[in-house]
């Protein structure tokens, strides 16, 4: 099975757009687009108001999980190493990334409105708290589960 958006041509910069559209239509009150060292967007950041506290959130977007996804989709090995190779290929795999997010965020909006969920619920593993042990590093509540789940893990072995 395709993954999906694969043959989208939508710019990242215009998907980012509408995903900020869908943020604010719920009530963000601040977003920020995270970029890397070219200048590309890497990910979303936003507030929300919940129970009159100010929340951060952080949206990741995983490009090298969809071009991964993409090569495996070739089960010849010179096939897959030729779209490895293949910058362009790379820039796809951005632009599918960002619509597979704005989908997502627009499945979790349909949620919120259809009253099956809280924002809170659906966004709450990309809450942004203060990492472990008073480091100062922002991490995410879901980075956060896994940190204690490998210490759980540990503490078992």
């Amino acid at each position: 099975m395709a993954i999906k958006n694969y043959t989208t041509s939508v710019p990242e910069g215009k998907t980012v757009g509408e995903i900020m559209g869908l943020l604010a239509g719920k009530g963000a009150r601040t977003i920020q687009v995270l970029y890397d060292e070219q200048g590309r967007p890497t990910g979303v950041s936003f507030m929300l108001i919940l129970n009159e506290m100010p929340i951060p959130f952080r949206l990741p977007c995983n490009f090298e999980g969809v071009f991964k996804s993409l090569c495996n989709g070739y089960k010849d090995r010179n096939a897959r190493i030729r779209f490895e190779r293949n910058p362009a290929n790379r820039e796809q795999s951005r632009r599918v990334a960002w619509r597979i997010v704005k989908d997502w965020v627009a499945a979790q909006m349909a949620l919120i409105e259809a009253e099956q969920a809280t924002i809170a619920q659906v966004f709450l593993p990309y809450c942004v708290m203060n990492g472990p042990n008073g480091t100062g590093t922002a991490i995410t509540m879901y980075d956060r589960f896994l940190e204690q789940v490998s210490q759980q893990k540990a503490l078992t072995a």
